[in-house]
């Protein structure tokens, strides 16, 4: 394992840190950068240690109710290779919350446009999580924009009606519950054990986040529109996501002119938590794919 990880703009991550008490123990240790949007501190992470060999970097995006740290798995597998960027959208995380309502559209995607500026990225890969991909997809049609190489949409829909979504939520509340239970009794020093229970933790101290999120997602439906993306997608699904099922991810890929699917067996609906190696297996094939089409950073 690295020592350590370099992180752009901003000190080092020890690794040893990351792998023992994930985002609790690096938002102690390491000062991490922040830009300004919307008279907002907004936050992310920003890491690598590949030297002068990188690959396209990479950017990714929460869902509803959580933060950066989700990503933590990926922060580790992926910055000895590349560098790895993870923003937290406005009032998750360490970022300001904006007063008011959410908007998908007019507030999480102008933030991923307005993170995209602050870095001066012109070569990146967009990765977004349920909420956080259909940011990503609201982004990609806006005009103008820094336009990515290729995007990944983990879970995601670009309609997150409430009524479609809310049973499946409610499935995968109990789920969630049984498996902290199982991990704590079998694998409690895991990494994905303390991320889950850390994103469950902040979920339950900021209800009100995820009630604003989802009010969110309830506005969303950007369907009909979803057509006009017209760069490489690489759809990652859970194959047991109750909140949007396999259907939905399978129906987005036809929608979409250049894109292609991987079904993660044993995931419900975080698969980069649930099942990390094999999410990092699948989406490091994409990302090498992509250092081959467009060249490195």
């Amino acid at each position: 394992m690295l020592a350590r990880l370099s992180i752009v703009h901003a000190t080092t991550i020890q690794l040893n840190s990351l792998c023992g008490s994930t985002a609790a123990v690096i938002q102690e240790v390491l000062p991490m950068p922040f830009f300004k949007f919307r008279d907002l501190q907004l936050h992310y992470v920003d890491a690598a240690d590949c030297g002068d060999s990188c690959g396209v970097p990479v950017v990714f995006v929460h869902g509803a109710g959580s933060s950066h740290a989700i990503w933590t798995l990926q922060i580790q597998h992926f910055a000895p290779e590349r560098r790895v960027i993870a923003l937290d959208l406005s009032g998750h995380g360490q970022s300001d919350s904006a007063e008011g309502e959410a908007d998908i559209v007019d507030d999480y995607a102008q933030e991923i446009g307005a993170l995209l500026d602050h870095l001066d990225l012109d070569r990146f890969v967009l990765v977004g999580h349920s909420m956080g991909g259909g940011a990503v997809m609201a982004y990609l049609l806006s005009q103008p924009v820094r336009r990515p190489v290729a995007v990944a949409l983990v879970d995601t829909s670009p309609d997150l009606d409430l009524s479609k979504i809310a049973p499946g939520l409610v499935i995968e509340a109990v789920e969630s519950y049984f498996f902290l239970i199982k991990k704590r009794m079998t694998d409690k020093e895991s990494p994905a054990y303390k991320i889950w229970k850390e994103e469950e933790d902040r979920k339950r101290e900021h209800p009100e986040t995820v009630r604003r999120d989802l009010r969110a997602c309830d506005r969303f439906d950007i369907a009909d529109r979803v057509g006009d993306i017209d760069l490489p997608v690489f759809v990652i699904h859970g194959d047991d996501d109750n909140i949007i099922p396999l259907g939905v991810a399978e129906e987005l890929v036809r929608r979409l002119p250049r894109a292609d699917i991987a079904i993660v067996r044993g995931s419900d609906h975080c698969p980069m938590v649930q099942q990390p190696e094999e999410f990092n297996r699948l989406l490091g094939k994409f990302l090498d794919w992509v250092d081959r089409k467009f060249g490195p950073h």
